[in-house]
């Protein structure tokens, strides 16, 4: 991977950092940032990660960041029509780079689990569906190491899908939030 590819995850990865940083919902920060960089999906796959963060609906389990660059995949490779079989090369191209992913990722954190991951950050989680302990989360610096994570997240993700061949869909593009 070279020259521009190189320039691409390079601004997945500071944009997922700055965005976590900012508005949090690792979900989507990644997601954003593989759309950005990579040409990818749209406003509605961007809006269809809400509900993904703080390892799924703040309940501490699979990864959010994690799950917004596997969204990230599916929208590169997988399969664009519910009735091609699960044998079709989309599905399988992507169900291979999620599971590749997923190996990435677990190496670097030592796990897929938000949990756990906090658990390694902090030294302890935190039930982030109560106002209290989101406070703790925050005051722990939640919203200065998450956005590491988020930023590995997408690096880790542009450059499993660059790798694998996709090719990028037009110049970068600005912000999601920002109306063209």
């Amino acid at each position: 991977m070279g020259g521009v590819h190189t320039d691409l995850v390079v601004r997945a990865v500071e944009a997922a950092y700055v965005y976590e940083r900012a508005y949090h919902g690792c979900s989507q920060c990644v997601l954003a940032a593989l759309q950005e960089s990579l040409g990818l999906g749209s406003q509605d796959s961007f809006k269809a990660a809400s509900g993904l963060a703080g390892g799924i609906a703040r309940m501490g389990r699979t990864c959010g960041a994690l799950m917004g660059g596997l969204m990230g995949i599916g929208l590169a490779f997988g399969r664009e029509v519910l009735e091609d079989s699960t044998t079709s090369q989309g599905y399988g191209r992507a169900m291979e780079l999620s599971g590749e992913l997923c190996r990435r990722f677990e190496k670097e954190f030592g796990s897929t689990q938000c949990w756990d991951i906090q658990r390694s950050l902090f030294g302890r989680s935190f039930d982030l569906r109560d106002p209290a302990e989101r406070e703790a989360f925050r005051q722990a610096g939640g919203y200065e190491k998450c956005p590491y994570v988020a930023g590995k997240a997408a690096e880790l993700s542009a450059a499993a899908i660059l790798e694998a061949g996709f090719e990028p869909r037009g110049a970068p593009r600005g912000p999601l939030s920002v109306a063209a």
